[in-house]
């Protein structure tokens, strides 16, 4: 059984491309379908993947493809408007130069954040990317919400294992919501 946090969206279906089951689909990262495993998408609630038999670029962000099993416009138009996600392993083998450690923010909520000046600030209970500087929404002990920005000075280690995260926040960034 495929699990929400072990695949990524990455794009939607569009409308079939002819009789014999090709369909478009809009991809919203930067990802080669040529490359991945399979596509996956949610029917009835669960994540069913589909194998890729072809794919053609046909403008910068829209591929036409065509899936193992979908051999007719009908069965091709079941899947217009969907959402399309893909493995993360297939993502994160692509963006390896752009992300070492292999993590995106979004897998660190829940993690919990330990200062080394402060001490256990809270755990990460959201991301707000809605901006071109992430924030990582904290909530502390004492159930206030701080917005500390994810960049490299910041953070001095993550510890998947025990899921914590060290770091080294400047005491203003700490009383900004005071």
């Amino acid at each position: 059984m495929i699990r929400l946090s072990e695949i990524a969206e990455v794009g939607r279906f569009n409308k079939p491309h002819g009789i014999k089951g090709e369909i478009s689909v809009s991809i919203n990262t930067d990802i080669d379908l040529n490359d991945v495993k399979c596509v996956i998408v949610p029917i009835d609630g669960i994540f069913v993947p589909f194998f890729l038999q072809t794919v053609r670029p046909k403008t910068a962000d829209t591929s036409l493809i065509t899936i193992d099993g979908i051999d007719s416009e009908e069965k091709a138009q079941s899947l217009t408007n969907r959402p399309l996600f893909i493995l993360r392993s297939d993502l994160q083998d692509d963006d390896d130069d752009n992300n070492e450690d292999g993590f995106y923010a979004s897998d660190l909520i829940g993690f919990k954040v330990n200062d080394m000046t402060h001490g256990v600030i809270g755990e990460i209970s959201d991301i707000n990317d809605s901006t071109q500087n992430i924030l990582f929404i904290v909530k502390t002990p004492d159930g206030k919400e701080l917005m500390i920005p994810v960049v490299d000075e910041f953070i001095l280690s993550i510890d998947p294992e025990n899921e914590t995260i060290n770091t080294d926040i400047p005491s203003e960034i700490l009383t900004l919501n005071d």
